[in-house]
């Protein structure tokens, strides 16, 4: 690799990428994150929400966007059900109101708001000005007009319907996730109720989530966390329905489900309508676990803290993207790799790196070093000359740090050429950045060992995936 580089004469612009680097954000969060890790592990304590509800009302789809909460209520079965709404008036939550546009005559419920409280998605059986009743609840919005109130509900696109129930819809960018009962075949249904996405404007049919998020029998009401790497939704494959978490790792792709523990969920109870402040301090869900001095079989509205559930799930919580991120890091160093007269492997290099990366480092000269710094086109462009000598990069040893979606990998690599030829050992600085393609290379600074001050070379190379 340090070959090609030297090759490069011409000076070299730099692409800086818009964001802090993660090495940067790393160091600055790795002591907070090293203390949390430290901290004594704490039991999970549930908070019920106290939100008026009626003795033989529930109260659930629980959210809250600045000063402004909704959530829905309904008799038993979710009959009658109806949203309300709360206020924060200086400081102070005022006391809760049924939705303006509310209808006893129809049902409305599942109501999801936008960040900026300014747009209310929910589902109903309410027909349309001059359409018969509907025999299914479909998906509805309405939004705050200039004058302060909410505009009439609008039925969303009929490409996002379909003619069984639509439930649970919430907005995040610009797609929409909703669980459907939609039949089989019908844009990806599985006859059941499932986990769909689309794009929000209804410019294309909804798809179901991949397997394994749709196993069982039923899954319904996603939501995604705050920084978007976690999916969170009720499922009943295990017999009851329970919450559950995926990671995400990609634009579609996501590691194993994983079933939240107790407290959150019960033995006695169904747990359903998670939704995760915007802050990102609390997981708010429905139960229906037993409540003493209140009819069974009603849901409440709970809280508990999301950083302690994610420290209560450990590594498994990231297990898959930690095993990705090893893989990246491996796949690279075989990538850099090539036979005589052949280059490197430029396809995966280029799906590794990030658009915006950025290499650099140091050359050996005569009595003295030589700095490179090029873009990650210019390394690709380097990376696809073929070379008269084979060569293979031998990964000896790897320290990682990691802080959610960005990790810095510290690889001390030996660059091995054809017999004869002695080795070189360098010391390397990548750092990663988990998005929609993956884990993706944003910066990579290397060196070489030093005159009096050789690195260790001995050693086997490390095994693909390598922790």
């Amino acid at each position: 690799m340090l070959r090609r580089l030297a090759a490069l004469r011409r000076p070299l612009r730099v692409q800086h990428a818009r964001l802090p680097l993660p090495s940067t954000v790393t160091m600055r969060l790795l002591p907070t994150l090293l203390l949390l890790l430290a901290l004594p592990a704490r039991a999970l304590t549930l908070e019920p929400l106290p939100l008026t509800e009626a003795p033989d009302e529930q109260a659930y789809n629980y959210q809250e966007q600045g000063e402004l909460r909704v959530w829905a209520r309904s008799q038993t079965g979710f009959k009658a059900s109806r949203i309300w709404l709360q206020r924060r008036v200086e400081g102070r939550w005022q006391a809760p109101e049924p939705w303006v546009h509310g209808d006893p005559r129809w049902r409305d419920s599942d109501p999801f708001l936008s960040s900026d409280g300014r747009q209310l998605l929910f589902i109903s059986d309410r027909p349309e000005a001059g359409t018969a009743p509907l025999r299914h609840l479909d998906l509805f919005e309405s939004r705050v007009q200039e004058d302060g109130r909410w505009s009439p509900p609008r039925r969303l696109p009929d490409t996002l319907q379909s003619a069984g129930y639509e439930l649970g819809p919430e907005r995040h960018g610009g797609t929409l996730w909703f669980g459907s009962y939609r039949a089989q075949g019908q844009a990806g249904g599985p006859g059941k109720l499932a986990l769909f996405r689309a794009p929000a404007d209804g410019s294309a049919a909804p798809q179901a989530l991949p397997a394994p998020l749709n196993d069982g029998g039923a899954n319904g009401d996603p939501t995604l966390s705050p920084d978007g790497r976690y999916l969170l939704w009720w499922s009943a494959r295990s017999g009851d329905g329970d919450l559950y978490l995926a990671e995400r790792l990609g634009e579609d792709r996501w590691g194993a489900p994983l079933r939240l523990p107790e407290p959150v969920n019960s033995a006695q109870g169904f747990e359903f309508t998670p939704w995760i402040s915007a802050d990102g301090e609390w997981l708010h869900f429905a139960s229906t676990r037993p409540v003493e001095g209140q009819p069974a079989g009603l849901a409440r509205v709970y809280r508990v803290r999301w950083p302690e559930l994610l420290r209560e799930l450990g590594p498994a919580a990231q297990a898959a993207s930690q095993a990705e991120l090893n893989q990246a890091n491996s796949d690279f160093w075989r990538a850099l790799s090539h036979g005589a007269q052949q280059a490197s492997d430029t396809a995966t290099l280029r799906r590794l790196l990030h658009p915006q990366a950025q290499v650099w480092g140091a050359l050996a000269r005569e009595r003295g070093t030589v700095a490179v710094q090029l873009s990650g086109a210019d390394f690709l462009q380097a990376m696809s000359r073929p070379e008269p000598r084979p060569l293979q990069e031998c990964e000896l040893a790897r320290e990682l740090r990691r802080y959610g979606a960005t990790a810095q990998v510290y690889s001390r690599v030996r660059s091995d050429r054809e017999a004869g030829s002695p080795p070189y050992t360098g010391v390397n600085s990548l750092q990663w950045q988990l998005g929609p393609q993956g884990w993706q290379l944003l910066s990579l600074q290397f060196a070489l060992d030093l005159p009096g001050e050789p690195l260790p070379a001995a050693g086997e190379c490390l095994g693909p995936g390598t922790p």
